[in-house]
């Protein structure tokens, strides 16, 4: 188990949902140009960001080796293409034009 799954496993052993959420939704709330920095271990992005006081660097930098960063974009779930443009629909990442043949079918 590394130090990541052992700081989620005791934030829930001791009752801390809120914080286990927090951490679950913040890859929605960081651009991807703050991934990487984080990723480069740019510590200057700390000034930059609003985070709760229990969040410290280590924390966060192993929160950041978790997510992969795609320069060419997210990956459609209905034509697995890369794409920069899109919606999230359901939790789920729908390209452009995707979207619009679906649109379109209505």
């Amino acid at each position: 188990m590394d130090n990541w799954e052992q700081k989620m496993t005791d934030f829930l052993r001791h009752g801390q949902k809120d914080r286990v959420t927090f951490l679950e939704n913040l890859g929605k709330q960081i651009l991807p140009t703050q991934l990487t920095r984080i990723q480069q271990n740019d510590k200057t992005i700390l000034k930059e960001m609003v985070l709760p006081k229990w969040m410290n660097w280590e924390l966060l930098y192993e929160w950041s080796n978790r997510y992969k960063v795609n320069e060419k974009g997210r990956e459609c779930i209905l034509c697995n293409n890369q794409k920069k443009n899109g919606i999230e629909f359901m939790e789920k990442w729908i390209c452009e034009d995707c979207f619009l043949k679906l649109k379109n079918l209505e």
